[in-house]
């Protein structure tokens, strides 16, 4: 099997199309339509495009490191991952056909800052730093996501591979280890943006409370009701303990 560097665009698409299609699909239909040969070759074009992401992205998370130190003067909190074959595998399936080639996240790193204004001084230092090779700029602080996730995304194409930069505040890092944590406990998606209602309406709640909090803008009174008519429903539910049980 040739290399990921050697591969088309097409042929890493065919690949990751052919096995995003069978996550949708019923135990009889995929037992039907499976191919052990075709998916054995497909997985691996998948394996080795997804590692061919280590190298720029252990390139820039240095240089992020060295960027948030200088802008905070502290040891800085970065992490990064390659987002795992399942995962990658259950987006293609929502995004359709033609995704993976596409797709910025395969690789990623994250700086976790003190607060905004830290947050704002980083942002700005890695456009300074990357900005001819920055392809896409997606900022959810001032209008969070649906569930209430709330970030500073810059996605950087480095050795002609796609790595996400993230940047968040510790409260919204807080914010989404609870996300995380929900959807390991309860067998959730809600990372995936899928949710009771009840759990969307508390974590977008819990995400303007931290907003309000850590940039001093002001909480109006009907959106703190709000949350606080979440938190006791998704109590009553059994997703969260009451205070004392």
């Amino acid at each position: 099997m040739a290399a990921a560097t050697s591969l088309s665009k097409s042929q890493i698409n065919r690949a990751g199309d052919y096995l995003a299609e069978a996550v949708g699909m019923a135990d009889v239909d995929f037992v039907e339509w499976y191919d052990f040969k075709r998916n054995r070759e497909a997985r691996k074009i998948v394996s080795d495009y997804r590692a061919a992401h280590q190298r720029p992205l252990g390139n820039l998370s240095q240089g992020l490191r060295q960027i948030v130190r200088t802008e905070t003067g502290k040891d800085p909190l970065v992490s990064q991952r390659l987002k795992r074959v399942p995962r990658i595998l259950r987006k293609l399936s929502r995004m359709g056909h033609g995704g993976l080639a596409r797709l910025e996240d395969i690789g990623g790193c994250r700086a976790v800052l003190p607060d905004g204004d830290a947050l704002d001084r980083v942002k700005a230092h890695v456009e300074r730093t990357w900005g001819p090779i920055i392809v896409a700029r997606r900022r959810t602080v001032e209008e969070p996501t649906p569930m209430g996730y709330r970030a500073c995304h810059l996605t950087v194409l480095k050795f002609d591979r796609r790595i996400e930069i993230q940047l968040r505040t510790q409260g919204q890092q807080e914010w989404a280890d609870s996300i995380e944590a929900s959807d390991s406990y309860h067998n959730l998606t809600l990372k995936d943006g899928v949710s009771p209602d009840s759990l969307r309406d508390y974590y977008c709640g819990a995400s303007d409370m931290i907003y309000s909090q850590e940039y001093g803008r002001p909480l109006d009174p009907q959106s703190r009701e709000r949350f606080d008519r979440a938190r006791d429903l998704v109590i009553d539910q059994g997703y969260f303990r009451g205070k004392g049980e």
